[in-house]
């Protein structure tokens, strides 16, 4: 991969976590009540926040689904207009 597209990857990833972390504390919760709505590990929902580890897929529909959100692929370019 070359380094523009790792670029454009890295921030993605970077947006995707900040937008987490936004929903998370727009539902008023710390870690510890999302894990335990989720029934995820505490420490899982810190290494997404902390680009620690990338998540798959269905361990983001399990923490997401109990706050009424779930995983949806859009446009780039859609993002951007946000």
């Amino acid at each position: 991969m070359d380094k523009n597209k790792e670029d454009k990857l890295k921030e993605l990833e970077y947006d995707f976590v900040q937008d987490f972390i936004k929903l998370r504390k727009d539902n008023h919760l710390t870690q510890e009540a999302m894990a335990n709505q989720s029934g995820v590990i505490r420490l899982t929902i810190t290494r997404i926040e902390n680009l620690i580890t990338s998540p798959q897929i269905n361990t983001l529909i399990k923490i997401l689904e109990p706050i009424g959100y779930t995983v949806k692929i859009e446009p780039i370019d859609k993002k951007k207009k946000k």
